[in-house]
């Protein structure tokens, strides 16, 4: 609870609502409203806050509030939770107490629980200052509430029934106002109270001579008002605003809330799509990198035999080949002789030609060969008569294969890589 000593300056909101004196909403409220999201002040009619002065004993600030609230309950005719109430100071042990019917608000706190916002503050009139000096006079369709301002602050009130008639009202003017009034306003709290509110204007002139009187029309609603006031009822305002969410906007927020978690699934579901492909791609380079290690681990083991062949291939000395072909010249007739080609390869066999002076040599030399324990095999390949014009390739020409039955060098065996 806040007590002000004098009013004070509240934050512009986007509207001002004005119940009507039946707690209807006066006409204010139309569809447009009902779907924006405008922040908005809930503005009480005049005449619809009971106003009264408490006064309690100089007491500290624990104590403050407790006899505040005993004197309220003492100063109104129904239980105290039947209003909203809220205080400001006048002076050092007398405050004004500011009542609003909680019955007042049951239209508003429909209209509040359908939008799923609720007022940002509560404004009274009466406790709304137009000036910080001077006198107000509120015109209501059955009396005239006079407002005293002195420092920014309500310092006293007083209601006057229109039944009264003018005549009370002057006398209230001249008699029942502090002298040293400088300045009057006269406002209605409706069109229909306007005639009324220029009576009244007038009566001011002739009471107040030396007063600057002046007639406000604009609409208590009208942007710009309320901007000083007494009280804003923050006890009830925080209490709106924590309660729990209407219908409407429990199923806003659980639309909202599905989408969200619609969009969330979405963008997981895509990122557990990619994290598949990454893993997938993954999976086949490694799938690549293993089969290439393998293929490399036998590309190695052929290279080391291939190695240690080669190396078996220079470790055979020239003896292995002179032995070879001293054996093969052992075994040539007197009347063959070697003639061209001597080729001797890794599988272990021997090509050679040769030159014959008759078939017969080359029956001997292949028989011969045959026999030998170090040849397996012989093959004669071709046998052409040579005509040479020198005597010394005169004869026939033969080609043989000598197959060894020990080759001189083993050739590895051939992989697939």
């Amino acid at each position: 609870m806040t007590l002000l000593a004098a009013a004070r300056r509240m934050p512009r909101e986007g509207v001002l609502l004005l119940l009507g004196a039946a707690g209807d909403l006066a006409g204010e409220i139309d569809q447009r409203l009902r779907s924006s999201r405008r922040p908005y002040a809930l503005v009480v009619p005049p005449g619809g806050t009971v106003l009264r002065r408490l006064s309690i004993p100089a007491v500290g600030r624990r104590g403050r509030k407790q006899a505040l609230r005993l004197a309220a309950e003492a100063s109104l005719t129904e239980p105290l939770n039947s209003y909203l109430v809220d205080y400001w100071r006048i002076d050092a042990e007398q405050y004004g107490l500011a009542a609003i019917p909680r019955n007042l608000l049951v239209r508003y706190q429909e209209f509040a629980n359908e939008r799923g916002q609720a007022a940002r503050r509560i404004q009274s009139p009466e406790l709304t200052a137009d000036l910080k000096d001077g006198l107000v006079l509120w015109v209501m369709a059955d009396a005239v509430t006079a407002c005293i301002w002195h420092r920014g602050t309500l310092t006293d009130w007083q209601a006057i029934p229109r039944a009264n008639g003018m005549l009370a009202l002057e006398q209230l003017l001249r008699h029942g106002v502090a002298s040293g009034i400088s300045q009057v306003i006269v406002r209605s709290a409706a069109a229909k109270d306007q005639p009324f509110a220029q009576s009244v204007s007038e009566a001011c002139t002739r009471a107040l001579p030396g007063a600057e009187v002046q007639m406000l029309d604009d609409p208590i609603t009208a942007p710009g008002q309320g901007r000083r006031t007494l009280c804003t009822f923050d006890a009830f305002v925080s209490e709106q605003s924590h309660r729990p969410a209407s219908g409407a906007r429990r199923r806003g927020a659980a639309l909202a809330t599905l989408m969200l978690l619609t969009a969330l699934s979405w963008f997981l579901y895509l990122q557990l799509r990619d994290l598949e492909d990454q893993v997938a791609r993954a999976e086949h380079t490694a799938s690549l990198l293993k089969m290439q290690a393998g293929r490399s681990v036998r590309i190695a083991d052929r290279v080391g035999r291939l190695i240690g062949e080669v190396r078996e291939m220079q470790a055979l000395d020239d003896a292995s080949v002179v032995t070879l072909l001293d054996n093969l010249a052992e075994l040539m007739p007197a009347t063959v002789r070697l003639a061209g080609m001597l080729q001797l390869d890794r599988r272990g066999v021997l090509t050679l030609d040769g030159l014959a002076q008759a078939e017969r040599d080359i029956s001997g030399f292949v028989g011969e060969l045959r026999r030998h324990p170090q040849v397996s095999g012989v093959r004669l390949q071709s046998v052409t008569a040579n005509r040479s014009e020198k005597s010394q390739e005169q004869g026939i020409r033969f080609r043989l294969q000598v197959r060894l039955a020990t080759p001189l060098w083993q050739p590895p065996a051939e992989e697939g890589v």
